[in-house]
């Protein structure tokens, strides 16, 4: 056996030794946690940041077993297979791996033996490796310590390689595996399957919401968390750690410390703040554990500073930053791949393959796609009408529709008439209309004017990770194409609405005041008021006119003028709001008179056009206004 540099290394001495090492008692498994049909997880260790073992994971399908990640060594990898016989005797067909790091890779052998193919991305550059094979699996030996590693060998290198975004049916079960490029490294995996809402992360996510960047880029992991939120899943697997009640929420402590870091060392590379001074200011590296909280940290300072750096001299490519301190393009905004696959592969089933796209639940849909949905799988949308006129529902409705008024959605608190309401309050009332966080929720206004009532109920659903989407027209286009509607209520739906911890993307006024007060260049206010209102000679708030240094977009100039007020073309929209200066590199609040038009911005901005960082100003021009000390400018600039 020789190593990939033509040479005898210590990985052949291994396998002799595990070869020649007497016959040990059968492995011990390690426990499984069910997380949804036939889905389970292999806990790793927990607080211990990435120190630890990691976690692991196997679906049971119909044609046999799919393992995610093969732990560290092959004597855990006969563990993970114990494990995985505890639970079904099917055999081991598939073994994907979310890096390449020898953690989540070293045990790959065990699986490979048992033929399972691998399927894992082709790019295994890592900084361990630097030194070869050989210096690899010495490094590794010292960490899990040489008996682990008996009957070692390299068995990484993919059968099945995946290099972009990639659904694959094994034995019947759809499951999405998406390559995030550049982010822990430069070849992470994610697993998504879809069936049961879970999402295995690799080492993107760490329990202490602090993942590594060594092998990658912040740029990169910061657009990798974007496509990880926007999967909205039951369940979320980090990498190394506890798997979080809330799954929102070691994607949201990740982001937030990736964004502070990057703020923090942007401001010392303004400042000519050197590395070496910067690093002093921290907490010491731990001495022989590389991948503790202080290292970890220490070792990422070293690479977002560098990273920075390069951009600020227009050197290198890679990923574009998305988060504070950087300015310059952003990627395209959340894509999940179990939602918009760029192929789909069948395997588990011989000779039979297909190459086709399967429909995304998008956030915008049009009248034949609901139509269609409705026929398909009736009973099993949630949909929702929000026209402001009760007596409109009464008369008629789309079938199967709950009425909703969107005012019950904000009320007075903290002295402003017009704020969102606490989580539990939105979570009686959705379990009251039948909604339910594991089903797609479908939103209608009336169309013509008042599209504002459906975006902001699906910004508020959005807030809880619920899949929504807005019928495109709404129910003016529905009527003039004389499709079928109801009087009867719908039937009662049994269960209760239960999201994730309600985290919608609002600013409050301290906020907003700090970007008038600072005017930093990545960040811009949007106003999405009437223009005359914008000027201010209309109004009913207390004042008249706009927030210092605000872009006027009205809302409507998004839709046709037309008797169906569909959103115009997508391109035409970007274009729009490129030309106003409204960049997808920049943080963007948009405000109005009490959400309900900023909400429009936001399904615009966010979800269509795809920008990562957009917030809504609930109070608005009415919380504004109100206080004298606050700014105001009047007349059409900002």
């Amino acid at each position: 056996m020789i190593d990939r540099r033509g040479v005898a290394p210590l990985s052949v001495l291994l396998v002799l030794a595990g070869s020649l090492a007497p016959s040990s008692p059968p492995p011990t498994p390690y426990p499984d946690v069910p997380l949804g049909s036939g889905v389970y997880e292999v806990p790793g260790d927990t607080g211990r940041g990435s120190e630890g073992r990691p976690n692991a994971g196997f679906v049971v399908t119909d044609s046999g077993v799919l393992v995610i990640d093969a732990l560290g060594s092959p004597y855990q990898g006969k563990r993970l297979l114990a494990t995985i016989r505890t639970v079904t005797a099917a055999p081991v067909r598939w073994l994907v791996l979310t890096h390449h790091h020898p953690d989540h890779s070293f045990g790959a052998i065990v699986f490979a033996r048992a033929g399972a193919r691998v399927i894992a991305s082709p790019d295994r550059h890592m900084l361990i490796a630097d030194g070869g094979d050989d210096e690899l699996v010495a490094s590794w030996d010292r960490v899990v310590g040489v008996q682990e590693l008996q009957g070692f060998a390299f068995a990484d290198t993919p059968s099945i390689p995946v290099t972009g975004d990639t659904t694959f049916v094994f034995g019947g079960r759809r499951v999405a595996i998406a390559h995030q490029p550049d982010a822990h490294t430069a070849g992470d995996l994610t697993v998504w399957i879809p069936d049961a809402g879970v999402l295995f992360a690799g080492d993107l996510l760490i329990e202490d919401g602090v993942p590594m960047v060594v092998d990658g880029s912040s740029a990169g992991l910061l657009a990798a968390l974007d496509r990880l939120a926007a999967y909205h899943a039951r369940v979320v697997v980090p990498g190394h750690g506890r798997v979080d009640p809330d799954p929102g929420a070691q994607i949201v402590a990740a982001h937030r410390y990736l964004d502070s870091t990057r703020v923090a060392l942007g401001d010392a590379l303004a400042q000519g703040t050197p590395l070496t001074r910067v690093l002093r200011r921290m907490p010491p590296p731990d001495t022989g554990r590389p991948v503790s909280l202080a290292s970890r940290r220490q070792r990422n300072a070293v690479v977002i500073y560098q990273e920075m750096e390069k951009r600020l001299m227009g050197v290198g490519s890679g990923p574009a930053a998305t988060g504070p301190g950087v300015s310059g393009p952003a990627p395209s905004g959340p894509r999940p791949p179990g939602l918009v696959p760029a192929a789909e592969i069948v395997v588990g089933r011989p000779r039979v393959a297909r190459a086709a796209r399967f429909t995304p639940w998008a956030t915008l849909l049009s009248t034949d796609s609901l139509a269609m949905r409705l026929a398909a799988a009736p009973g099993q949308v949630t949909v929702v009408d929000v026209r402001t006129d009760f007596g409109l529902y009464l008369k008629g409705h789309i079938p199967g529709a709950v009425y909703l008024n969107v005012e019950s959605l904000r009320s007075f608190a903290d002295g402003v008439p017009n704020l969102l309401l606490p989580a539990e309050s939105y979570e009686t009332l959705f379990t009251r209309l039948g909604i339910r966080a594991e089903r797609p929720v479908v939103v209608y206004s009336a169309g013509d004017t008042r599209n504002i009532d459906a975006t902001y109920v699906a910004w508020i659903l959005s807030g809880f990770g619920a899949p929504v989407a807005l019928l495109d027209g709404g129910f003016q286009k529905w009527e003039l194409e004389q499709r079928p509607t109801a009087r009867e209520y719908p039937a009662a739906v049994t269960g209760a609405f239960h999201g994730r911890r309600f985290l919608p993307d609002r600013a409050t006024r301290a906020e907003v005041a700090e970007v008038v007060r600072l005017h930093p260049a990545d960040a811009v206010l949007v106003d999405a008021r009437a223009p005359d209102q914008y000027a201010g000679v209309a109004g009913a708030q207390m004042r008249r006119g706009h927030i210092p240094g605000a872009i006027s977009h009205f809302w409507q100039t998004d839709l046709r003028d037309d008797l169906t007020h569909v959103f115009r073309d997508t391109a035409a929209i970007r274009a729009a709001y490129v030309a106003q200066g409204i960049t997808p590199d920049k943080a963007i609040i948009a405000y109005c008179n009490g959400g309900l038009e900023s909400s429009h911005l936001y399904f615009v901005l966010h979800d269509l056009l795809g920008y990562p960082r957009v917030r809504v100003y609930d109070g608005s021009w009415t919380d504004w206004a109100a206080r004298p000390e606050l700014p105001i400018v009047t007349g059409p600039n900002p």
